[in-house]
């Protein structure tokens, strides 16, 4: 499964593949985290129009594309990405604006080379297939969070297609899946005993954390950086439940997250290997 994967304790996670020096959730990032060390990578799931699966983290189009400047979405604003088709999202440059932002002042140090900006401009939204293919062949476990789609409850359909599709690609083995939304989390345990899962925690932890995680059958659990203490991993480790934590880009917090034995999902993770 997943953790058979990793070292038995602290590992280093790319955030949205390495997304200091390349732009987030795209198969160049991907390949860099691959690259760069990373013993596994975070990305992030949504769906489109047409009911593809997707790589994408916001959920809309204008931070990560250059849909804003095309003038046949023009009048679509805010760009919804579940409101294209897969055809539509595949005309989008999506890496670009990473050389224009410089999100990370990678681009102005130096540290993304000038012979990479053409291998830049060409990235596109991938689709999950293409990130599963690659995790298949390189046998490069990923964290694959699954968005909040805002949907009525109940409404769990992109777990399934996710579901399906790990079937598909063979991949089930190399995959974690996560979320916000906990209901995304039961439909998928309900579907595979085995496959692991990560319960995702922003400001506050659940109340009775373990007994929560428990009734969730999940593998591990994923706070926030800020809620994340040498404790708290002791604990869950004697209960049998990893921790990953999130995002962790300072160095000495990395280093006493993993001596703690927690793995850190960073942004950097080619400072950290």
């Amino acid at each position: 499964m997943f953790f058979d994967n990793l070292p038995g304790n602290g590992f280093i996670c790319a955030h949205r593949g390495a997304r200091s020096i390349a732009p987030e959730n795209t198969l160049l990032a991907l390949e860099k985290a691959k690259e760069c060390g990373a013993h596994c990578w975070e990305t992030d799931v949504r769906m489109s129009l047409d009911g593809e699966l997707l790589i994408l983290h916001d959920k809309t189009l204008r931070r990560t594309t250059n849909v804003a400047t095309l003038t046949s979405f023009h009048g679509r604003a805010p760009w919804q990405s579940d409101h294209f088709t897969t055809d539509e999202l595949r005309e989008l440059d999506a890496g670009s604006w990473f050389l224009q932002d410089d999100p990370f002042g990678t681009v102005a140090s130096g540290e993304v080379r000038p012979e990479e900006r053409e291998t830049i401009k060409d990235q596109k939204i991938p689709l999950l297939r293409e990130i599963l293919e690659y995790t298949k062949l390189n046998s490069f476990p990923v964290n694959l969070e699954i968005k909040d789609l805002k949907t009525p409850p109940g409404d769990v359909a992109i777990v399934d297609r996710i579901m399906n599709m790990l079937l598909e690609t063979d991949t089930m083995d190399l995959v974690l899946l996560s979320s916000f939304r906990h209901e995304y989390l039961h439909r998928v345990r309900a579907l595979n005993q085995t496959i692991a899962i990560g319960v995702l925690a922003e400001k506050r932890h659940p109340p009775d954390l373990i007994h929560y995680l428990n009734k969730l059958s999940a593998t591990a659990y994923h706070p926030e950086a800020g809620l994340c203490e040498a404790e708290l991993i002791s604990d869950l480790h004697r209960a049998g439940l990893r921790v990953n934590t999130w995002t962790v880009n300072d160095m000495a917090q990395a280093k006493a997250m993993l001596c703690a034995g927690a793995g850190i999902i960073t942004d950097w993770p080619q400072r950290f290997t």
